[in-house]
């Protein structure tokens, strides 16, 4: 929070921002909205972050938030890239650690040990299509997918580096699937209190799913399939 300060002055015993005028402090007000973002998913889940939430853990009013992004499915669509970005890296990473011909096991259990480490990405990929570019104008939309499919398509590349018998196209529709095998699997498994009571109930017990494994058997399964077409 130390380069908020910087952009900021004490009005009446309080911090306000000033008008950021010049580009460094338009990126660095810009990233305080991210990082309040960011806290909010985290703290309060995508349905429970809402524009005004966010200007007021940044500190910022919000018509200020309407300068940088259009409105708040705008900026987590933002947090979507970031997020994604370091998710690809650490994937790309794993999988150029991995010998070609690998274990499709193997290639899974990276995939979804990177994945588990990001409760912050599942969360975000199990709105995405559902709420966040459903309410968003054509051109955010446009600049998003854009920018999502170039940094998607650097782990596909090294899927293919890893599984050589498994085609460019194909890891590509792979890729999709675990995306949607994400977005569906982690609101299934995140139990409210609810169903934490009703899965004490004997006839209820196996209602809970495990992500790690339901992740896991789809992507095997997945994979498996495409190898032998």
């Amino acid at each position: 929070m130390a380069k908020i300060v910087e952009v900021s002055q004490t009005v009446g015993g309080a911090n306000e921002w000033r008008r950021a005028r010049r580009p460094e402090h338009k990126l660095v007000r810009k990233e305080a909205i991210l990082a309040a973002a960011r806290y909010l998913v985290d703290t309060e889940g995508v349905e429970g972050t809402t524009l005004s939430d966010i200007a007021r853990q940044a500190n910022l009013s919000k018509a200020n938030c309407y300068r940088y992004f259009e409105n708040r499915e705008a900026v987590l669509l933002q947090v979507v890239l970031e997020e994604t970005r370091d998710w690809t890296d650490a994937i790309v990473d794993g999988l150029y650690r991995l010998s070609r011909n690998g274990d499709v096991r193997v290639v899974s259990e990276l995939l979804v040990s990177e994945t588990l480490k990001r409760p912050r990405l599942c969360e975000l990929i199990s709105s995405m299509w559902t709420v966040l570019e459903q309410n968003v104008s054509a051109e955010v939309l446009a600049d998003f997918k854009h920018e999502f499919r170039k940094v998607a398509s650097q782990w596909t590349t090294a899927l293919v580096e890893v599984l050589p018998k498994l085609s460019e196209d194909q890891a590509k529709q792979f890729s999709l699937f675990f995306l949607l095998f994400i977005g569906s699997a982690w609101p299934a498994c995140k139990v409210s209190p609810v169903m934490e009571q009703l899965m004490l109930r004997k006839e209820f017990a196996n209602l809970e799913v495990d992500l790690k494994t339901t992740l896991h058997s789809h992507t095997v399964t997945l994979l498996k399939g495409l190898l032998a077409l």
